[in-house]
């Protein structure tokens, strides 16, 4: 199976006059328009408690009083242990 991203633009594009201009900028660069927020990008994780459903950085600890994961569950027709 191919995976492949989903095109993602790395320009923001001016609703007054239609030009290219970089993320970082809040005007455009060709007409002085302000440009829109831009979102974040879908997938990338976000700083922690940033909003609720976005899955937290890699390495940041669970929420204080987050129940722990179950164990595994025995296997169907696995032998009992033998009791005294």
């Amino acid at each position: 199976m191919c995976f492949r991203p989903a095109a993602v633009s790395m320009t923001n594009k001016c609703p007054k006059c239609g030009a290219e201009a970089a993320l970082d900028l809040t005007v455009c660069p060709e007409c002085g328009a302000e440009l829109p927020k831009v979102p974040s990008m879908p997938g990338m994780p976000a700083a922690p408690g940033a909003a609720p459903g976005v899955p937290a950085a890699p390495g940041v600890p669970a929420a204080p009083g987050a129940p722990a994961a179950p164990g595994a569950p025995a296997a169907p027709g696995a032998p009992k242990p033998p009791t005294a």
